[in-house]
């Protein structure tokens, strides 16, 4: 479980947060999203004095927060002008819950931007999941993950710190949030997506995220974004730090993926659609192949590159018609029929990589993967050095993701389209 931050008021007034333990929520299972099974809350939030106490939940009475200034029911009467609408995750709630809370002010080592897209993935629906599959939190938090925006304040320390970050200027957000500490390993060597220490928690997965009007962010997790709006969108910058983000991790980094290589893509969806530009379009791979069981996905495959679409229950045929045989397979999916594919037509001596989580695990025979020499891979988000390798390949075109975007408000109806399996690509909520 990570350690928790909320940015519901500054933190010279936070005193006790008394919250219910929730039940355990294990890090290693997966499991599909539910129906919302407590009704949609729209609760509307302002500063209230210090002996007040707040219900977090109609299904939760026993969780308070004690703040001072603490937040309350707002009164229909009173001034809304420095809130924001926020959805939020609260334990034990199967959906996000819509809110409205101050503007956050930044701690001196933080900005504060305005979100001007903040994307959806499924990631997002397990950890409404309650039966767990990401984590375990006993505090709410704002959700989103992924987000961009523009500055609108600084914090006291920041033109010290961090003296290229300006008010109005164009920018991304770095979801694990690092450390950055010299006497961090993973930080200190190049692998800080492996931080154990992240300030807080990941960005809208344990910490404040992006399903907001505004967040409060350290310095050291903002990425300049080097182009505008008009040339790189809002959305697909906010699509950049996660679904562009890691799949180049795992394609550039983790498998070095060469000119000479033949790349299959298990799984076609928005991150598989990215994966396949990058392969293509970024490392120069000689022959990419998307693999899904959905047209419509293989129809988008061609589109954003690849060499050959196939599904795959036609794989060994088409393989053995084109001689082609992987070096590379790419398994987005991560289910154990994704990963048997993978293995019946990896080449000998190629690799399985493994970057979807759609199962808690996958088991394979150990004696097919010996003799066969295979290496079996996996890895988690990406860097901050990629982060900027990202945005320079976006701006010069060699990858541009698909993104649907929706208004924040329409929060609940996109995750519920999610669970219904009516989404075929990205979203970002606009605020």
């Amino acid at each position: 479980m990570f350690a928790q931050r909320l940015c519901l008021v500054p933190r010279s007034s936070l005193s006790t947060l008394p919250v219910a333990q929730t039940s355990k929520r294990s890090l290693s299972r997966l499991a599909t999203y539910h129906e919302p099974a407590f009704p949609v809350r729209n609760r509307s939030i302002v500063y209230a004095p210090s002996h007040s106490r707040v219900p977090l939940s109609s299904t939760n009475q026993h969780r308070s927060l004690h703040v001072s200034p603490l937040l309350c029911e707002a009164s229909p009467n009173m001034s809304t002008s420095n809130t924001m609408t926020a959805f939020r995750y609260y334990p034990g709630e199967t959906t996000a819950v819509r809110e409205t809370l101050p503007v956050p002010a930044p701690r001196p080592d933080e900005v504060v931007i305005k979100i001007l897209a903040g994307g959806v993935c499924h990631s997002d629906l397990s950890i409404l999941d309650p039966s767990g599959s990401i984590g375990e939190w006993t505090q709410p938090f704002t959700l989103g993950h992924e987000g961009a925006g523009v500055i609108t304040a600084l914090g006291s320390d920041v033109s010290k710190l961090f003296p290229n970050l300006k008010k109005d200027m164009y920018v991304a957000v770095l979801g694990t949030n690092p450390c950055f500490k010299p006497a961090c390993t993973p930080c200190s060597t190049g692998k800080d997506n492996l931080c154990p220490d992240s300030e807080g928690g990941w960005y809208g997965i344990g910490r404040d995220g992006f399903w907001a009007e505004y967040s409060a962010v350290r310095g050291d997790s903002i990425i300049p974004i080097p182009t505008t709006p008009e040339k790189i969108s809002p959305a697909v910058a906010a699509l950049c730090t996660d679904a562009v983000l890691t799949p180049y991790h795992a394609l550039k980094t983790c498998i070095g993926v060469k000119p000479s290589d033949t790349v299959m893509i298990l799984g076609c969806g928005g991150l598989g659609i990215n994966a396949i530009q990058i392969a293509k379009g970024v490392l120069g791979a000689s022959c990419v192949i998307g693999c899904d069981v959905r047209e419509e996905s293989l129809k988008r495959a061609k589109q954003a590159g690849a060499d050959y679409v196939v599904t795959p229950d036609d794989l060994p045929t088409f393989l053995a018609a084109q001689h082609l045989s992987p070096d590379v397979v790419v398994d987005i999916v991560g289910t154990q029929h994704s990963f048997d594919t993978a293995l019946s037509v990896v080449k000998p001596a190629g690799l399985i990589h493994i970057l979807g989580l759609m199962a808690p695990s996958v088991q394979f025979p150990l004696m097919r993967v010996v003799t066969k020499d295979l290496t079996v891979k996996a890895s988690f988000w990406g860097c901050k050095q990629e982060l900027i390798e990202v945005f320079d390949a976006a701006a010069k075109g060699q990858v541009k993701p698909e993104v649907e975007t929706r208004p924040l408000e329409e929060c609940l109806q996109v995750l519920k389209e999610f669970h219904e399996g009516k989404v075929k690509g990205r979203i970002a909520l606009v605020p």
